[in-house]
This record gives C-alpha cells, sequence and structure tokens, in this order.
C-alpha cells in the first residue's frame, strides 16, 4: 500500500470538524487509490460479519492445529540443549564424516574371518569425558579416583580455619538425606580420625596437630611426579603409581594423597609452602555412584540442598560436585515457564486496564495463542522442519511483548477514531482504525521479522530453527491482528461491557501527557537529545566494536543457572580451587585417509548426520603410498610426545617392513612375505598383511576385504576443556601442523585430514571439539547477524514507509537502539556464550517498532509541516508505545525471578532493550523529525505506473 494512498481524505473525513485541517498545509485528495478502495470494502465486510470472521479464524486455527498434532510428533524436550551446534563448517563437516564412517554396518575394523566389534563396543579404559560416558555397569565410586558426589563446605565466617575440633566433628556430622536413604559424608575429620586411630567425635587438638605434621612430611612425596604406563605425570602418592623411598605411612590406605589430592584447595600446603595449615574450603565425599545414582543426586539437590548453601550450624555447604547440573536443568527449563504464564497474565491485565474491556483483553491472549499455533503449523507441514528446539519456546515470550504491542496501538488507534467520528456507523470508525493501523503494523511486522528470517542463515542449527519460527509467528500475528482483533472490537463496540480505567479516575492527565508535556519534552531540548543519544550509539558502537568489544567466551563452563545456585557455584567458583581438577582428559589426535569430509545431511535436523561418503582411487598399497606413509609416521612420532607410535595406533608401515625384509628361515614360510624389498609390490602386501597383522589396526575394510579407510591415531599433551582458548590453541595448532606435513600425499591417499577421535554409538556420539566449534561459530557469525538483520531490517523501511528522510532516521535511531543495548549487556559481562549470542542476534527485531510505529503516524499526518507531524505522532501514538514498552519491560522483569539462566538473561534484555527503544525512539527519533523532517511530500520515493 503506497504512504500516498494513506494521507488522502474520503468523502466521510472531509466532512468531520477538526481544527487542523483548516491549515493551509493539509493535503486534501479527493480520489482514493485502489488499495484503499480495497481496504475500506474490507472494513465494511468485517464490520458486518465480525462474528463469522471470529468464528472461521477460530475453526481454521482448530483444525490446522490438529492436523499439526496429528501429521506431526509433538515435539519431545528431553535434552533442551539438542540443537545447540553448528553445521557447515569445517570441524562439523569432519565430525559427522567419522561418525558416519564408525556406524556403517558394511565396514568393519578386522578382517573377514575374525569377528568384529559393534559400533557400541566400548573401551573402559578410553579417556572420555565423565559426564558424557554411558552407563553400562555399576560400580562403586573411589574417593581417590575422583568418582564420588563431592560438598564442598566452608566456615559459616568463610575465612575461619575448618581445622579445629568442633568444625571437624561438626564435618563427621553431617547425614544427607536421600529418597533412598541417610547418607554419611566422608570428609577430612574422618581421615585425621584414621591416623589418629580414633572416633571423628573424639579428635582433639593433639590429634589435629599430629596428623598435620604427618600431612606435611608427606606432602613432599606428593609433589614429586613419576610417568605412569600412559607416558602421565602422576604423583607418586597416586594409588599404584611406583617410586623409589616413598615411606610407607604415606601411602596407607592412600590417605595422604586422598587428604591433599581430594579434599583440600591448592592454598593448603602448597608446593614450596608447607607450613601454610589453615583450611578454608574443603571436599566432603558421598559414597554414591555418579552415573547409576544419578536420579538420587537429583532428588539430594532438590529437596536437600534447594539450590542454595546449606548451613550445619557453624560449616555450610557452598558447591556441589554431583555432575547433574544439565539433568536438572532440562526441568526447571519447563518449571520456569510459570514465570512466563504469570508475565502473560500481567499483559492481560493490563491490556483489559488499558482498553477497558476484558473481551478485548481476552482476544489479545488467544491472538497470542493463535499465532504460536498458525506458525507451528507453517514450521512442521509447510516448511517441513522435523527438528523444533527448546529456544522456539521462548517466542512465547517474545509474543506476548510483541502482541501486546500490536493490541495497545491498534486499541488506541480505535479509541482515536472514534472520538473523531463520533456518532458515526462502526464500519466507517474501522476504515479510519485500519487505514492508519494496518500500515503501521506492516511495517513493524515485516521489519521484525525480517530481522528474526535473517536468523536462519546462522550455523547454528537451534538459532536457525528459532529464526524461521519467531518470523512466522511474527507474519501470524499480524494476520490475526488485522482480522481476528479488529472482529474482536466489533463485537465489544456492539455487547462489549468497558469499565473503568486511568482515564477515569484522571481524565485529563493521560491527554496532557501526550499532547503537551512530550511534545515539550523533545521540543524545547532537542539538540540536547540528538548529541546526547548521538553519544550514547557512538559509545556503544566504540564498545561493540572497539573495546571492550564482543567477548569470545573466557569461562571453562557451560552456565545454566544463575551464578549464586550451589551447582553453579562449584563450576563457577570452587572448582578450580582443588588439585584433582586439574588432571583433565589428554586429547587424541587422528589423521583420516580416504574419506571425504563432507556433511550431506538435512542442515536443520541434528538427528540426521547424513551418510558416509569414501574417496575414490584410494589405495594404500601402490609404492608410493608406502613410501609417503613411512616418512609420515616418522615425522608424526617426531611430533607424538607423548609416547611412540607402533602397530595399534595405524602406523605399522615399519612393522610390516621388519617383517617382510627378514630372510625366510624354512619351505614353510611364504615367500611372497619375506626376503622383500621395500616399497612391496602392491599385490604382495596386500596378500601378506592379513598374516603380518591379524587385528588390522587403523584399517576400515568394507565385506571384500578392500581398504576403504586408514586412520592413524596418535596422543597429545593437550587436555580437553571447555573453554574456548584452550581449545582454540589446540585446533590451530594441530591444523598448522597438519598443512606443514600432510604435503605431497600420492594421489592414491586422497586428501587425509586431522580429528580427534571419540566414541560413536548408535544414536548419539560425544565429539570433543562440538562446544569449541560451537563456541568459535557464534565468535564469527554473531556479528554478522548483527549487521545482516540491520541492513535487512533498513531494506525493509525504505521500502515500506517510502520516504527518504524518515527511513534514514528510523534506520538512525534503530542503530543507536541496537548499539546501546548490546554495549550495555557488554558492559555487563555479556559474552559470546550461546544464550548470549541468541539475544544479540533478535535486538534487532525487538529495537525497531517504537521508531516504525511514530514514523508512520508522521506521514500519515494530514498536515504537511514538521511540528504539527511531530505533535500528531505523539499524540497518536506515544500512550499506546508506553504501554506497550511497559507491559514488555514487565515481562523481563517477572523473568528474572527464574532459577534458569536463559529465562534471566532474556528479562535483562527485554527491560534493557524496551527502556533503550523507548527513549531513542520518544526522544531521539522525534527531535529529529522536529528539527529536520521531511515536509509534505518531499523525499518519498515514486513508483513508475
Amino acid at each position: 500500500m503506497e504512504m500516498s494512498d494513506q494521507v488522502k481524505e474520503t468523502d466521510e473525513m472531509k466532512s468531520q470538524p477538526d481544527a487542523e485541517s483548516h491549515s493551509p498545509n493539509v493535503i486534501v485528495a479527493t480520489k482514493p487509490s485502489r488499495m484503499s478502495k480495497v481496504m475500506d470494502k474490507y472494513s465494511d465486510w468485517l464490520s458486518r460479519f465480525y462474528w463469522l470472521v471470529l468464528l472461521l479464524i477460530f475453526l481454521l486455527v482448530v483444525i490446522l492445529c490438529v492436523l499439526s498434532v496429528v501429521l506431526r510428533d509433538l515435539p519431545g524436550f528431553e535434552d533442551p540443549i539438542k540443537g545447540f551446534e553448528p553445521r557447515g563448517t569445517v570441524i562439523k563437516d569432519r565430525t559427522l564424516s567419522y561418525v558416519n564412517l564408525k556406524r556403517d554396518p558394511l565396514v568393519r575394523e578386522s578382517w573377514s574371518n575374525v569377528e568384529y566389534n559393534t559400533v557400541d563396543s566400548f573401551d573402559s579404559n578410553a579417556s572420555y569425558p565423565r559426564s558424557r560416558r554411558d552407563n553400562f555397569y555399576y560400580y562403586k565410586c573411589s574417593i581417590e579416583y575422583a568418582d564420588c558426589p563431592g560438598i564442598v563446605f566452608t566456615h559459616i565466617n568463610d575465612r575461619e580455619d575448618l581445622l579445629t575440633p568442633s568444625n571437624l566433628k561438626e564435618l563427621c556430622s553431617v547425614e544427607i538425606t536421600g529418597s533412598s536413604g541417610i547418607y554419611k559424608v566422608k570428609s577430612i575429620g574422618n581421615y585425621l580420625a584414621q591416623f589418629a586411630n580414633k572416633s571423628c567425635s573424639s579428635l582433639d587438638e593433639g590429634d589435629i596437630e599430629n596428623g598435620l605434621n604427618e600431612l606435611q612430611f608427606c606432602a613432599p612425596y606428593y609433589y614429586k611426579t613419576t610417568t605412569d604406563v600412559e607416558g602421565k605425570d602422576r604423583s607418586c602418592l597416586y594409588p599404584n603409581s611406583y617410586c623409589d623411598n616413598i615411606p610407607e605411612t604415606c601411602k596407607s590406605d592412600n590417605i595422604v594423597f586422598i587428604i591433599i589430592h581430594m579434599m583440600v584447595g591448592k592454598e593448603f600446603m602448597p608446593d614450596g609452602d608447607l607450613d601454610k595449615k589453615k583450611l578454608y574450603n574443603s571436599m566432603a565425599f558421598i559414597e554414591l555412584n555418579f552415573y547409576d545414582d544419578e536420579e538420587e543426586l537429583i532428588n539430594i539437590y532438590k529437596d536437600y540442598f534447594d539450590k542454595s548453601s546449606r548451613a550445619f550450624s557453624n560449616i555450610q555447604a557452598v558447591g556441589l560436585n554431583f555432575h547433574i547440573k544439565y539433568d536438572v536443568f532440562s526441568e526447571y527449563l519447563f518449571f520456569d515457564t510459570i514465570y512466563l504464564g504469570i508475565a502473560a497474565i500481567f499483559v492481560i491485565i493490563l491490556i483489559c486496564f488499558y482498553t477497558r474491556s476484558p473481551l478485548i483483553a481476552l482476544a489479545a491472549f488467544f491472538n497470542m495463542i493463535f499465532s504460536l499455533t498458525l506458525a507451528y503449523f507453517f514450521y512442521t507441514i509447510v516448511f517441513n522442519l522435523n527438528f523444533f528446539p527448546f529456544l522456539n519456546v521462548s517466542t512465547a515470550l517474545l509474543l506476548v511483548a510483541i502482541g501486546a504491542d500490536d493490541t495497545f496501538i491498534f486499541c488506541d488507534l480505535w479509541d482515536d477514531a472514534s472520538k473523531m467520528l463520533s456518532g458515526s456507523p462502526l464500519n466507517i470508525i474501522l476504515r479510519e482504525t485500519m487505514r492508519h493501523a494496518t500500515v503501521t503494523m506492516l511495517v513493524t511486522s515485516l521489519t521484525t521479522a525480517a530481522a528474526f528470517y535473517a536468523s536462519a542463515f546462522s550455523p547454528i542449527i537451534a538459532i536457525r530453527c528459532f529464526g524461521v519460527y519467531a518470523g512466522t509467528s511474527i507474519i501470524a500475528n499480524f494476520l490475526l491482528t488485522i482480522s481476528w482483533l479488529p472482529a474482536a472490537v466489533i463485537l465489544n463496540a456492539k455487547f462489549g461491557c468497558n469499565f473503568c480505567s486511568l482515564s477515569k479516575f484522571c481524565p485529563d492527565l493521560l491527554d496532557n501527557i501526550a499532547t503537551s508535556l512530550l511534545p515539550k519534552a523533545v521540543i524545547k531540548p532537542r539538540f540536547i537529545w540528538t548529541a546526547l543519544f548521538t553519544g550514547l550509539a557512538v559509545a556503544g558502537g566504540i564498545v561493540i566494536f572497539v573495546a571492550p568489544g564482543l567477548q569470545k567466551p573466557t569461562s571453562s563452563e557451560f552456565q545454566v543457572f544463575k551464578s549464586d545456585d550451589i551447582l553453579e557455584q562449584y563450576d563457577l567458583v570452587y572448582k578450580n580451587l582443588f588439585r584433582f581438577e586439574e588432571q583433565g582428559y589428554s586429547l587424541p589426535g587422528a589423521v583420516l585417509f580416504g574419506l571425504q569430509a563432507v556433511d550431506n545431511g538435512k542442515k536443520w535436523d541434528p538427528d540426521d548426520t547424513g551418510t558416509v561418503s569414501y574417496q575414490s582411487g584410494f589405495n594404500i598399497w601402490a609404492e608410493d603410498s608406502q613410501k609417503w606413509l613411512q616418512q609420515f609416521c616418522q615425522r608424526l612420532e617426531d611430533f607424538n610426545l607423548d609416547d611412540s607410535l607402533d602397530i595399534t595406533n595405524g602406523c605399522f608401515i615399519d612393522f610390516v617392513i621388519a617383517y617382510m625384509e627378514q630372510p625366510c628361515e624354512s619351505s614353510d614360510d611364504n615367500a611372497l612375505c619375506c626376503n622383500q624389498t621395500f616399497p612391496f609390490s602392491p599385490e604382495n602386501l596386500k596378500s601378506c598383511l592379513p598374516n603380518i597383522l591379524p587385528e588390522p589396526y587403523g584399517l576400515h575394510l568394507n565385506q571384500d576385504d578392500e581398504v576403504v579407510v586408514l586412520e592413524i591415531r596418535f596422543s597429545t599433551k593437550s587436555y580437553f576443556s571447555m573453554e574456548y582458548t584452550v581449545m582454540d590453541t589446540f585446533w590451530k595448532e594441530m591444523e598448522q601442523w597438519m598443512q606443514q606435513n600432510l604435503v605431497n600425499v600420492p594421489k592414491n591417499l586422497g586428501e587425509p585430514w586431522f580429528i580427534p577421535p571419540f566414541y560413536v554409538g548408535q544414536t548419539d556420539y560425544y565429539d570433543y571439539l562440538n562446544f569449541y566449534d560451537l563456541q568459535d561459530s557464534l565468535a564469527r557469525s554473531t556479528p554478522i547477524a548483527i549487521v545482516t538483520s540491520i541492513a535487512v531490517a533498513s531494506l525493509v523501511l525504505i521500502f515500506t514507509q517510502r520516504n527518504v528522510l524518515i527511513a534514514l532516521y528510523s534506520i538512525c535511531s534503530l542503530s543507536g537502539t541496537i548499539f546501546a543495548t548490546i554495549g550495555s549487556l557488554i558492559l555487563l559481562g555479556w559474552e559470546l556464550n550461546i544464550l548470549e549470542s541468541v539475544t544479540f542476534s533478535i535486538t534487532v527485531g525487538l529495537s525497531v517498532d517504537f521508531t516504525i510505529h511514530y514514523g508512520v503516524a508522521y506521514l500519515l499526518c494530514r498536515n504537511s509541516d514538521r511540528e504539527s507531524r511531530m505533535r500528531y505522532s505523539i499524540k497518536t501514538m506515544a500512550l499506546a508505545i508506553a504501554f506497550a514498552a511497559f507491559s514488555t519491560f514487565s515481562v523481563g522483569a517477572f523473568m528474572m525471578a527464574a532459577t534458569v539462566l536463559v529465562y534471566r538473561q532474556l528479562g535483562t534484555f527485554l527491560m534493557i532493550v524496551m527502556a533503550i527503544s523507548w527513549l531513542f525512539s520518544t526522544l531521539f527519533f522525534q527531535s529529529l523529525c522536529y528539527l529536520i523532517g521531511p515536509q509534505g511530500s518531499k523525499f518519498k520515493l515514486q513508483c513508475s505506473k
């Protein structure tokens, strides 16, 4: 619809008295456009058949909802962080190729005459992140191996020593109540009592002093290290390690090791200062199993610790190392939606209060529900997207805010039209309301939806799906707002029961604010507002793009609860205080030959990993392949600092050379497999290898015993971490080494590549680089998403508002809001973690509405001078925008009561973006319009006919 069409008066409008209409700047046109006629006919039909519209929309939504449920399974959120993974990255391509190789039923890792292990086989000695291991059998936990759940205790006075008889006795008396029984914790008091051959309740100062002297005597042997069978440095007191001249008392029952390694912080008797004997933080353990007793640990957390510190007279539990954080997170994601429900109820009450109609408030509520339902139908059936991430649920939170905004705007325009056209038929009032409402809500909806749809280009599956669902919900909300809501308003005008509102008690207050106070607040200090908000926008841009900038994640943990949660307290505060947490998991490495690193699965579905793709022409038997592999294994052994390579790593070529070059000792020897010269004949090597290597380590064979992939494994001295910088260093160093050494590769060996090998199951896999790849993708894509969203929103503004100056001012206001909002969040400590990146990406979608409402009202004003237009836009839109901002701000405030961090962060974001958006749109944008806004039809984009 052309903007000029909306500023033309119809015969009905010209007959209405209006002080402003006598201005010499009035733009009068007598010939309405075709689109205006269509909208007028639609308004007439809607006002006549409102009941039919309500009924048809209700039936349509019900039918589409039933179809969605029948034709598609309802989404399950057993794994709420599912989909937070990139697709299309180098790491992900390699990861999925490795997964598909391990799952290929036609490929095995043994010769055809040997029964081979399935993909679900599990090496219990392998190094896997313990929170990711599958539960194969029950085993009793061992404190010395860090297998037991732990509780961090401190004194209630924080920096008071725990090593006093009363404190130790209290520690020993702690009992934890679970659903299956009462559990005694094993603390440092129990082991000091074991030193003294007493019960813990009998400990005195002398026993404690003797125990500390024993620890001080044995501590040097703890800090002395030896190399174990895996080539790793271990303490000489580590269980089953061997060092010369270790006193037996220091190794007895592993007591010294358990206390120093597991139970006391690093500040207690550190290496080189053994006189530090004050203990401020101590770990105690429950003899349960991390994996088989998971449900019991969850019950203990929920029922006993109640998410916060738990005091026991003089001591308190301040951190839990239960390995249940993500399992509890799944439950609280659903539980905390109660705050979303409370926020929605508050918004509905606010709408009821503002519109003076329970009927309209109820219609607005169903408008939001129907929008989500329609979007779900299009998402699942029309767009055929099978994966519905939990992030999509947050769309409801955004739609409560956006739906309330549209309701306030529409009802405000209806009231204005009713006053101006007092006594006119309802269809005439609806015509005037729809002329303005349709344009302003179309522009805001298209701009917001376009900003969300821009997220569809994100490499992160969950963000991609969220962008599509949220954008579709906005479009559905717009369609319902110009059909369902007007019909409900007509129904309310005919039969509704209105009640008192704020204007009843203060009849002139709201009018004075909109017509006098706000315009004066804009006009008088307009230069100050322009300079101030320009400065804020520039400052925000400096914070984002210069310093401190969009920070990559620095935490080694993925935070899901608020910081004072007892599970998060362990990860954020206490984890790094204990020596056993320094161990980590050694990162393995592998080079794959013959396997294409491609992702041919559905990029929108994390469950679709695609199919395996092998490189054509792969041949390890060729002579040039043999020579290159020998040289590469030698270079790899020089690089491999942990241990030497052998046939079990896939570097079997030297072993085969030694075997085949030895003389034939008897006539029974196969002459093809002895007394040969390297490089060997491809036929001879192929024939002999099954006899030389009964277990073909590193070889992946098809059903005909043809080698399709060669996997050469090696170890590294790098350790797995969730911290971005650690894994970034590991990945880049390995890639650099590979680029330098995977050179002059024979064509027979294809294009080899590197990946840390990992466990692959039939339905899941746990790779080491997934979280790093996610963090890196977010760091790369988030700034691009922000810029793309601004660009898309700007184009929509230009083509919908069709006035160069207003579009330019809208873009300036939008950009200023975005920069100030994101800059504020960065200063609050936000980094490019998953939740923060999602929030940054949707900033554009929630920053533009208020400015657009003001801009459209400015252009629709029948007067042509700047001041009249500015005053008209404030008078028409200010109150509705203020209530919309307040309602959305309130939604954010309610979400701050949640335990789950994603809701709290969304709440923080909503409050900040609403406050900044209102200030920029009302004070900055309006100041620009008053100073240099377009007059008449100047700077209007014309379309050739």
